[in-house]
């Protein structure tokens, strides 16, 4: 049976300043992520985009080179492959 003397936490008189502050709190988290965000995206997103791009030259670097020496890529494959073979099998 519940004790008369005892109330809820809702009808203390505090109790609704410590949920208004918990909602300011929890609203001001809400924006300060929001503001990481953006600025996360303005100074990641240039430098993603950048390294993007040389990436996408040097494979088409790579792809004429083999496209110019065919016989040297293929050997350098399979000299890479025995290196990369001798090495997992230790």
């Amino acid at each position: 049976m519940a004790n008369p003397n005892m109330t809820s936490a809702a009808s203390r008189p505090g109790s609704q300043d410590t949920s208004d502050s918990y909602d300011a709190i929890k609203g001001d988290i809400a924006a300060l992520t929001e503001s990481v965000k953006k600025l996360a995206a303005e100074q990641v997103g240039p430098a993603v985009s950048q390294a993007q791009d040389q990436v996408q030259q040097k494979i088409g670097d790579i792809e004429t080179s083999i496209r110019k020496n065919p016989t040297q890529a293929a050997l350098i494959a399979a000299g890479v492959g025995f290196v990369v073979g001798l090495v997992m099998s230790r």
